[in-house]
């Protein structure tokens, strides 16, 4: 069955109901690697704890890196096997590569990592949906930002500048050697600069930009705001050693 990215939601006369809570869960350093090989194994962990479905299909995209003059972002595009997606993703050398699929909880075989293992999940419907997303990035230089960047505060001076990131999937790609302040001409600094992103929230650059990070959609935010299955964390901490959660509400669904 071909992965669907729509969503089936009640027809209402609200603004804001097709908005949506996303939740980024990335490595909680910048400097400590993660290769393909443990992308791809956190991949396939959600396969056989259940929360991803493998016998449905996945989107895949691939964007070779670095990016060319201009940053125009034009990745490859298609939907593929489950069975096939971790191997494209540990084939991800010299590129950004994302993976995602949406899975219906109503359907009563999706562990849901928001609900303690084992925990009942209420009664669910057709608007109760999960929608995974998996990035890596494999390139020196090229960093991947989650939610997205409105602007960069130099660390140096104080300037602030707008930037126009190319997007990939929901996040965004920052090659910081291509970047520096335009007052004090100071290159960027990734633990000294600050990013407005597009949820108002302001960080240093080294706790936004990563080389792999989880998203999950949520039709809205979950009851706990960090996941409360230890399966699921477990199997995130073998992946990306410790773990940060970005959120972002209120936001256009992928």
């Amino acid at each position: 069955m071909a992965v669907h990215r729509e969503r089936v939601d009640p027809l209402t006369d609200e603004e804001d109901d097709s908005l949506v809570h996303r939740r980024w869960i990335l490595p909680d350093d910048q400097a400590r690697p993660v290769s393909l090989a443990q992308v791809c194994r956190l991949w396939r962990g959600l396969f056989e704890l259940a929360v991803l479905e493998d016998n449905d299909q996945v989107m895949f995209e691939r964007l070779p890196l670095p990016l060319a003059s201009g940053g125009e972002v034009d990745p490859e595009r298609r939907d593929i096997p489950a069975s096939a997606s971790a191997g494209l993703l540990l084939a991800g050398a010299a590129s950004a590569t994302l993976v995602t699929q949406v899975v219906r909880l109503d359907q009563g075989q999706h562990r849901d990592p928001y609900l303690p293992a084992g925990a009942p999940g209420g009664e669910l419907d057709q608007t109760d949906w999960r929608d995974y997303t998996l990035y890596a990035v494999e390139h020196d230089g090229t960093w991947l930002v989650p939610i997205g960047v409105d602007a960069i505060s130099c660390g140096a001076c104080g300037s602030e500048a707008e930037v126009d990131l190319p997007w990939f999937g929901e996040a965004q790609l920052l090659e910081i050697s291509a970047f520096s302040c335009p007052g004090c001409k100071a290159p960027m600094d990734a633990s000294r600069d600050k990013a407005t992103l597009a949820s108002g929230d302001v960080f240093l650059l080294e706790e936004v930009c990563c080389k792999a990070a989880l998203s999950v959609e949520l039709p809205e935010e979950p009851a706990s705001e960090e996941l409360p299955d230890a399966a699921v964390v477990a199997l995130l901490r073998e992946a990306f050693g410790g773990i940060d959660e970005l959120t972002h509400d209120g936001c256009e669904p992928a």
